[in-house]
């Protein structure tokens, strides 16, 4: 038997079963007019049975179904063992067929109220699954159970998308982490640690991964050793500008490794990367610092990303450091100029940052702004640049007010002081 075709396979029992049946079957008890309506109204298939296992009644959608599917035997099924056709039933479908037939006998036999089942099965227009429900009547004399098969395919298919759908979202989670970790593994371990400088730097992302990207490199040039900062911010986040930023910082990297001023290294990582992102509709701004923290001087570049903020809490004056360049990534033979300035004086504080901290929003829409940011660098020019950089997150993070960030974030801060003494 094929439990999606209850009344199936007829051909090999179906007369026999019924000619031997008919002087049995005895009459319902509930087979007034009304009953009737009631049960052809009904759209799971339904049969009633005795206490062994013979059709005594079924409702209009039974024998609906065994017309559509052109079923052999008595179209009504009156007559048929129902638990014969479950014990006949050979192949895939055998395992579940038994399952059928044992829960059925356990409701006829008192030891259960009712036997539910649901079965996959193929049907003649495609894949099935069904709800098998056996009930028996309440004192009922003779004994009468309910057997109902209720189509439920759209159900199961729909549940066994969403499971699909979960598996595949676990699966994204899952790379996203493994990216996230990739990722996270190519920002700076910590702080560099150098005599005339104190520097800390961050970044959050609002997905698993972001385009923002800050790094710390040793620059050796003219016999000196300075520290290079950069602060890069992809267009977009997600994979795709996650992907871009590593390709930036390696690009970078490599290219300051070699001989060449530092307009020359930028404007030679352009050329590569826009043979590599043009036609991405993406670019990355990014803002290059050069310290020299014996000479206490500070070359800069900017690729059209935000002017650094350049604090010095001698003269409670803030400025920019502003300059031309356009982001990379956009025009191949793009030229990038070199900024300067000498005589730092110790306690200057200077800034580095995305745009994922003054577009920052709150709950009203409204945007954080520059202004704040420079409010709490001056409140706090004392301290370290760790505790300037979690004091500015701390701010953001509170004007947002729990609202999920809309971009990635990073913040450098970049202290200038005294270098330490060389003891003699």
């Amino acid at each position: 038997m094929r439990l999606h075709d209850p009344m199936a396979k007829y051909s090999e029992i179906a007369e026999s079963d019924s000619k031997e049946n008919s002087s049995a079957v005895q009459p319902l008890s509930f087979s007034e007019q009304l009953a009737k309506t009631v049960l052809n109204s009904l759209s799971a298939n339904i049969a009633i049975i005795d206490e062994n296992g013979t059709i005594l009644e079924t409702n209009k959608a039974w024998r609906d179904y065994a017309v559509a599917g052109e079923m052999t035997g008595p179209v009504d099924s009156i007559g048929i063992n129902y638990l014969d056709l479950c014990d006949a039933t050979t192949g895939k479908e055998a395992k579940d067929a038994r399952m059928v037939a044992a829960g059925i006998r356990s409701v006829i036999r008192g030891e259960i109220k009712e036997f539910t089942y649901d079965y996959p099965c193929h049907g003649p227009d495609g894949r099935h699954f069904y709800y098998v429900r056996a009930i028996r009547v309440a004192d009922s004399h003779p004994i009468r159970v309910v057997i109902s098969h209720e189509d439920i395919t759209a159900l199961k298919l729909a549940e066994e998308a969403a499971l699909k759908r979960e598996q595949e979202r676990d699966r994204l989670r899952h790379s996203l982490e493994l990216a996230r970790q990739v990722q996270q593994m190519l920002l700076p371990k910590g702080n560099p640690e150098i005599s005339g400088l104190d520097v800390a730097g961050r970044s959050l992302y609002c997905d698993e991964t972001g385009g923002d990207y800050f790094d710390f490199m040793p620059i050796y040039r003219d016999g000196k050793e300075n520290l290079g900062v950069v602060v890069g911010d992809v267009s977009g986040h997600g994979i795709s500008s996650a992907l871009i930023m590593a390709a930036a910082r390696a690009s970078l990297r490599q290219r300051l490794s070699l001989p060449g001023s530092f307009s020359q290294v930028l404007a030679d990582v352009n050329w590569q990367l826009t043979d590599d992102i043009e036609d991405s509709n993406q670019f990355i701004t990014l803002f290059f610092l050069a310290l020299d923290p014996i000479g206490r001087t500070l070359l800069w570049m900017r690729a059209g990303h935000e002017p650094a903020i350049f604090y010095d809490p001698a003269s409670d004056q803030f400025e920019e450091l502003d300059g031309e360049g356009i982001a990379l990534g956009v025009e191949r033979h793009a030229l990038f100029g070199e900024y300067k300035r000498t005589d730092i004086n110790p306690g200057t504080i200077i800034v580095l940052g995305t745009d994922g901290i003054w577009e920052s929003r709150n709950s009203s829409g409204q945007m954080l702004g520059k202004r704040v940011i420079n409010e709490t660098i001056r409140e706090h020019a004392s301290r370290a640049a760790a505790e300037i950089m979690e004091t500015v997150i701390s701010k953001i993070r509170k004007f947002q007010g729990g609202r999920k960030p809309e971009d990635d974030l990073t913040v450098v801060v970049v202290k200038i002081k005294e270098p330490d003494l060389i003891p003699p």
